[in-house]
């Protein structure tokens, strides 16, 4: 199986980078860069040059109101371009709803591995700004009543699904979203359960 394991920052999957020597067949790496414009450049313009059978988006990412625990690894089983729309008498409408878009609001991970992973399948919103804001959060929880944030995942799911490649979205809780008081943040064993979990799922799939 030849499988890409794609990545925001290289910070997120070091220790899973220190293993490599320790796996037979090696999976591609790439650092995509932060957020949905970098991500889908880097990894469609991959995509073009080569061939996977499963692409494994990891990262660590934020929970709403808790919904997810802190340090707890996810998959993500849909996401969204959860900014992508308009503001209008206090809601937020997707350019679906207003008629500008035929795509699906959310994009749906149908692959069958994620049942077989011994992770909670979750909601994610994909948003552009990090925030503090209460009522810019409330707002579009309004809208997705989702169980984490993050900044890649729906440019993934998007560029997957049109490329006919599977795909996995691998994430595990550092914050609960709207907290901006990094003292609470738990970075540090976010990426460490991010990781094993990685490294686990990885050697596995090359047995």
């Amino acid at each position: 199986m030849k499988i890409l394991i794609l990545s925001a920052t290289q910070q997120e999957i070091q220790p899973f980078l220190l293993t490599l020597e320790s796996i037979p067949v090696k999976p591609d790496v790439l650092i995509g860069g932060v957020g949905t414009t970098a991500t889908a450049y880097h990894l469609t313009k991959q995509l073009h040059h080569h061939h996977y059978d499963l692409v494994i988006q990891a990262g660590v990412a934020g929970s709403f109101d808790n919904k997810v625990a802190i340090g707890e690894v996810v998959v993500v089983k849909q996401d969204c371009f959860a900014e992508l729309g308009a503001i209008e008498a206090n809601q937020f409408q997707t350019v679906q709803q207003m008629g500008f878009s035929n795509e699906p609001e959310w994009y749906v991970n149908k692959n069958p591995l994620l049942d077989k992973l011994p992770y909670r399948q979750v909601k994610a919103a994909t948003i552009n700004t990090v925030t503090d804001n209460a009522n810019s959060t409330s707002l579009l929880q309004q809208k997705w009543d989702a169980d984490i944030e993050t900044m890649e995942g729906a440019a993934m799911h998007y560029i997957c699904q049109h490329q006919l490649t599977s795909y996995l979205q691998l994430r595990s809780i550092s914050n609960v979203v709207g907290i901006r008081d990094k003292s609470q943040w738990k970075i540090k064993e976010a990426i460490e359960n991010l990781n094993q979990a990685l490294t686990s799922i990885v050697k596995d799939l090359k047995r």
